[in-house]
């Protein structure tokens, strides 16, 4: 049953997506054993750059989404500034912050530029829900990495340059670069896939958010009304339809066409409940069993399903909304790796451990360090729903790899690629 319905689910999507752009056999091969469903890579040595493309319509110049790697970017822009004397690495950042970021605990007035490009500012990781301010240690005494440090970073850079942070990625990176098809903006991207798995569990938070909230609703109506009218085990199946409708209807706008199933499967369910409501033991004993099944059903089927590029904010944001493309990053990599050459400038610093993460990571200031027996690697990952890439750079060797992938395997596949390319053993992992 488990393989019908895997082969069923990739035939719907295979027909959805249409053909399919083909890479290196060895490449595809590795790609198909992570179940990734597209990418793009560059492949840097001594100048020269090879591009290797898979998926539908995927090529060089196909748009992805880069997430946390625009937080390198930002990094190299603030360093511009420090060029340009707008600020210095030991600045203090509440100076430039706007007052909605600064907060009642006195150790915003400690953090400096420095601590929030290399990531010891003490803030969160998270911001999903918000923007966490809250302080988790004391600016300067521990690696924490963070996204919430890099919105600071933001306000920081919007407020000295007297840009956004889409214009000043344009006038110190995209434009001088010729990184055309660039943005921290919303943009049409190529199709992300996500796992089947986290596609359930999208759907169970905002199912179940809104079958609580009914109930909550029913049963103060069913109070307010003596239960004349409402009772809980009669308002029960009514919240769980009206839940997956609701539910449905927002998955078919923010995931994927391919939701629909759930959105039957939860009317069918309302259904059962319905019709067994005079059954008690059957009726109490649904609501459990529908929730496990679900949930087995998402977890047992390892395929990944097409789904929309709404899933991230629209609103620009320097920590995780870039897009860009491989050969956009090409020449991205490229300026970094000439300043790591020339050493002139703040974007040396990049390349020189601000803080020690272990034995074997750092951290500059903008991007991971990774040090090996065969000489010292620089990275960034990024991740967000449905899309996952890497970008390493070996100086030593005169090597750089860029992989985008629009799959929520990518970063494991990422990984293997830049270990056949550069020949280095690497990680580049650090503590989240």
């Amino acid at each position: 049953m488990k393989k019908i319905v895997s082969a069923l689910i990739v035939i719907v999507c295979g027909l959805l997506m249409g053909s399919v752009v083909h890479g290196s056999q060895e490449t595809e091969l590795m790609a198909d054993s992570h179940d990734i469903n597209g990418y793009s890579i560059a492949c840097c040595e001594n100048n020269k750059i090879v591009f290797e493309n898979y998926g539908d319509g995927i090529n060089e110049k196909s748009v992805f989404e880069l997430a946390s790697n625009g937080k390198v970017i930002s990094a190299y822009i603030a360093l511009k500034l420090i060029d340009e004397g707008k600020l210095k690495l030991e600045d203090k950042i509440a100076l430039f912050l706007d007052d909605s970021l600064i907060t009642d605990d006195e150790k915003i007035y400690d953090i400096t530029l420095k601590q929030l490009l290399c990531h010891t500012a003490g803030f969160s990781a998270s911001f999903e829900l918000g923007i966490d301010k809250k302080l988790y240690s004391n600016p300067g005494d521990a690696f924490r990495y963070s996204g919430v440090g890099y919105i600071y970073l933001q306000n920081v850079i919007e407020n000295v340059s007297g840009m956004t942070i889409e214009q000043a990625a344009n006038c110190y990176v995209f434009e001088p670069l010729g990184m055309k098809n660039s943005t921290f903006k919303h943009a049409k991207t190529v199709t992300p896939y996500m796992r089947l798995s986290s596609v359930v569990t999208y759907t169970f938070m905002v199912f179940i958010i809104v079958f609580i909230v009914l109930l909550v609703i029913a049963f103060a109506a069913g109070k307010m009304t003596k239960f004349r009218f409402f009772s809980f085990r009669g308002s029960l199946p009514v919240c769980f339809l009206i839940a997956g409708i609701v539910n449905t209807l927002f998955l078919l706008h923010v995931i994927s066409k391919v939701v629909v199933i759930f959105g039957l499967y939860f009317a069918f369910m309302g259904l059962f409940l319905f019709l067994a409501r005079k059954n008690a033991k059957v009726f109490y004993a649904s609501i459990p069993f529908i929730m496990i099944l679900v949930f087995a059903f998402g977890f047992a089927v390892p395929v990944s399903i097409p789904v929309t590029n709404d899933i991230v904010a629209k609103t620009p944001n320097c920590a995780y909304t870039l897009k860009s493309t491989s050969e956009d990053m090409a020449m991205f990599c490229k300026e970094l790796m000439e300043q790591y050459d020339n050493r002139d400038g703040a974007v040396k610093d990049m390349f020189s451990a601000a803080v020690n993460i272990d034995s074997v990571n750092s951290w500059g200031t903008g991007i991971a360090i990774e040090s090996e027996n065969q000489g010292e690697t620089y990275w960034h990952s990024g991740i967000n729903p449905g899309f996952q890439s890497l970008f390493v750079l070996y100086p030593l060797q005169d090597k750089y790899v860029i992989i985008l992938t629009n799959s929520d395997n990518g970063l494991q596949f990422s990984k293997e690629v830049a270990k056949d390319f550069l020949q280095v053993d690497g990680s580049w992992d650090i503590p989240r």
